[in-house]
């Protein structure tokens, strides 16, 4: 017994962490511990318990009503983010810390077991810096409280305590995350605008529901319809961006790409600046499927579009343009800059150990590291010398591309050094509808 519950005990994913992600992970719990020892021991009023049943029966209930919008919403990443913390926003406001952190605590309880499998350390973490984000509200809550007076003085109070709460609990996550999934984006860690957007729907809900509990403990439950109307609003941004995101490689829909290229191309012309435009194909792609088959396929595929994303920068404009193709945009970038950076990309992906990244998700032993790695060939174009619309700078990329496969893959060709392409008219253009032709007589790579 005592050696099974010590192989238990080492199977921990905690165990897998790198060193600077488990001191993160282990001393917030340690902090989280140690408030809440320290709240419990500050003698509590437990007079506040009605008010702890209130706010956390609307809350359960509010949570389970949503549970199918959350799940339609959940992306697969490591952060999600809903309308849960409205409820603890307005206990670290209106109670008690030690009575804040209980019913923090109970939701987080509630969560772990209508959520069925999860990852303990994670569940851990979530639940120790919510409480920690209790502790940080109300200790702002109190301190604006004590330097304000009057109504506007209670709001001032209330709203301190919410940006608090987010703060806390924003950069604690984007911490983590950072640290557990290496070569994360900012967005990844710590969310982009709908996130943002979410947090401050939260936080305002957070204080009404404290002003109002305030009055009595019982108008908790008027705010379970406005959350369950909330959430569902929150999932239109979720379909939005399902709509222009590949769900293979998670980068944007090629329509979507082109439309933002073109807004780019547009202000490039208006401010008189160059623009690239880099065609990526992945080389020998088909022989990956053919001897690993279409999962390995579909794994190698997600890297080299991480590998791609994580080497460009914020502004570029990244998209999968079909099969094993990608296509970025770069604005303000000259044929010089461009050449640097699409030079760099196709190391990027050379170098990148493309049989641990895919072995790791599929634990697939025949992916040797030494003989399973990808490269890439890739076309330059670059406004306005190589075009001046979007389907003239696709053109001569992907002209350029397959120069780069001609001359031994691998490589990074520019469309200046090919044979130019007569100019475009309405009936030649490259569009969508073409495209199958196009692909249907393109050589085998």
């Amino acid at each position: 017994m005592v050696a099974q519950s010590r192989r238990a005990i080492r199977s921990w994913a905690l165990w897998t962490l790198t060193v600077p992600a488990f001191f993160v992970v282990v001393l917030v719990d340690l902090a989280a511990i140690g408030y809440g020892v320290q709240a419990f021991t500050d003698r509590p009023d437990w007079r506040g318990l009605d008010v702890v049943f209130a706010l956390t029966v609307s809350a359960l209930i509010s949570v389970e009503g949503a549970r199918r919008v959350e799940n339609r919403r959940r992306r697969g990443g490591a952060l999600h983010k809903d309308l849960a913390p409205a409820w603890m926003i307005a206990a670290a406001v209106i109670l008690h810390p030690a009575l804040a952190i209980l019913v923090a605590v109970l939701l987080r309880i509630w969560w772990r077991i209508r959520a069925g499998k999860c990852i303990p350390y994670r569940w851990a973490f979530s639940t120790a810096v919510h409480v920690l984000a209790v502790g940080a509200a109300h200790a702002v809550f109190v301190s604006l409280r004590d330097v304000t007076s009057g109504g506007l003085g209670l709001v001032v109070s209330m709203v301190g305590a919410s940006a608090a709460y987010v703060a806390t609990d924003t950069l604690l996550c984007g911490l983590a995350i950072s640290l557990i999934i290496p070569g994360s984006s900012r967005r990844e860690a710590v969310g982009g605008l709908d996130d943002l957007g979410t947090d401050a729907t939260a936080a305002t809900l957070g204080c009404l529901l404290a002003a109002a509990c305030l009055i009595s403990p019982w108008f908790a439950f008027v705010a379970i319809p406005i959350t369950l109307t909330a959430q569902r609003a929150l999932l239109l941004g979720q379909l939005e961006s399902e709509a222009q995101t590949d769900p293979k490689t998670s980068l944007t829909r090629v329509d979507w790409w082109r439309r933002r290229t073109e807004e780019m191309l547009r202000t490039s012309r208006t401010q008189r600046e160059p623009m690239a435009v880099l065609l990526i194909d992945i080389d020998h792609f088909k022989q990956v499927n053919d001897r690993h088959g279409h999962l390995v396929g579909d794994e190698a595929l997600r890297a080299v579009a991480t590998i791609l994303r994580s080497a460009i920068r914020v502004k570029d404009v990244i998209g999968r343009f079909g099969g094993e193709e990608f296509v970025i945009a770069l604005p303000d970038t000259g044929i010089d800059e461009a050449t640097v950076t699409a030079d760099r990309l196709r190391n990027a992906v050379s170098a990148s150990p493309l049989a641990a990244m895919c072995a790791g998700v599929l634990d697939d032993p025949d992916l040797d590291p030494d003989t399973f790695h990808l490269t890439v060939s890739i076309g330059v174009a670059v406004y306005p010398n190589d075009g001046a619309t979007v389907d003239d700078l696709l053109l001569r990329a992907d002209r350029a591309m397959y120069a780069a496969k001609a001359a031994g893959r691998d490589r990074v060709r520019l469309a200046a050094d090919t044979i130019a392409l007569p100019r475009l008219t309405a009936s030649t253009q490259f569009s969508e509808q073409a495209e199958p032709l196009a692909q249907a007589q393109r050589p085998v790579r």
